[in-house]
């Protein structure tokens, strides 16, 4: 199901709904034809192993010095972005009625709109959120709306009036960087079990120190700041590696099909109007705060839509706006502002779960 997801997510329709929504899709069908169960032990493996080291491979870029230098002014409209994210998180679950799950809608909501997808099964895994259901309704909600919000901001980069409320310091921005010019290498087995080596070492140690403080539903908080510190002290050397964000993505694709199997589609459907209302105000806070931010502190159209992407999307669409447009000098801050999403949006979900549950 992941090889079928990946490789149709690269047809033009596929590109429309994305790999995850099909992987999804295709798990319900099947579950519901008695070809794979909508329960197994597998899938426990899914949840307690294979989601914690995709996070922390995806983390092994999280270099703090990087991400702080070269984010730049982007950054400032990335935290902006992030802020209103938890306010508009915080504020939805107040004026609507999300059921039993509304802090857990809120933690996972806010999280993956702080830096991605990635963060939605880490939080989900730290809250103990496993309602296959309900899960497969938020992620469906989050790939409809969160495309549609991705098309908007495309179709509204680089419009005349928008450019022109925002054109400060916008020369430039088509020179190309160093680092956003490099070829990606090759993987290698080295370079594969150097990764998986590390993410284990982060994931073990995470677990037993968040076990030996009596919390052991936050070993992904530990697993975060291990594998920061990691990539920031071995930042020079773990440049080399090359592939640890295939193994981490093929991890997540089977954590989406275990949704898809055990998800009701009946439960799917009618959490999907209050779910909708959700994200669309999660939405309008988050780009109330990111024009904001672009007002007092001067920033261009191009860093406001870089930032706001990094936040809803993650690094890969923050990186695709930035080629698409011809913003080579906001590559590198694309990626920068998006790594740190991974990063804060565990602290971020976590947190607004303990502030919203009851």
């Amino acid at each position: 199901m992941a090889a079928i997801g990946a490789a149709l997510e690269r047809t033009p329709l596929g590109r429309r709904v994305s790999g995850v929504m099909i992987v999804i899709a295709l798990a319900m069908l099947l579950a519901n034809l008695g070809v794979i169960p909508r329960a197994a032990p597998v899938y426990d493996v899914i949840w307690t192993y294979l989601v914690p080291l995709a996070i922390a491979l995806f983390l092994l870029r999280a270099d703090l010095v990087s991400m702080l230098v070269e984010g730049g002014r982007t950054l400032l409209a990335f935290a902006a972005g992030a802020l209103g994210v938890v306010l508009g998180a915080w504020l939805g679950a107040r004026v609507l009625d999300l059921g039993i799950y509304e802090a857990q809608y809120a933690a996972v909501f806010s999280a993956t709109y702080t830096g991605g997808s990635l963060n939605y099964a880490a939080v989900a895994e730290a809250i103990g959120f496993r309602d296959p259901s309900a899960l497969a309704a938020g992620v469906a909600i989050d790939n409809v709306v969160g495309l549609g919000y991705l098309l908007v901001v495309g179709a509204v980069a680089n419009a005349a009036l928008f450019r022109r409320h925002f054109a400060w310091r916008s020369e430039g921005l088509g020179e190309a960087t160093g680092a956003s010019a490099a070829a990606p290498r090759t993987p290698s087995l080295i370079d594969l079990a150097i990764a998986l080596g590390l993410a284990a070492l982060a994931c073990a140690t995470g677990d037993a120190l968040a076990a030996a403080i009596g919390q052991p539903s936050y070993g992904i908080l530990f697993i975060t700041v291990i594998m920061v510190a990691i990539a920031t002290l071995g930042r020079r050397w773990l440049r080399g590696l090359a592939g640890e964000d295939l193994v981490a993505t093929l991890f997540m694709y089977l954590f989406f099909a275990m949704l898809g199997a055990g998800a009701d589609l009946g439960t799917l459907l009618d959490a999907a109007p209050a779910l909708f209302a959700y994200v669309l105000l999660v939405f309008l806070v988050h780009v109330a705060f990111v024009l904001l931010a672009g007002r007092l502190f001067r920033l261009n159209h191009a860093e406001l839509v870089i930032a706001s992407t990094a936040c809803i999307g993650g690094p890969p669409i923050a990186v695709a706006f930035a080629v698409l447009f011809g913003w080579r000098r906001l590559a590198v801050p694309a990626v920068a502002t998006g790594i740190l999403g991974y990063v804060v949006g565990n602290f971020v979900g976590l947190g607004l779960f303990n502030w919203l549950a009851p």
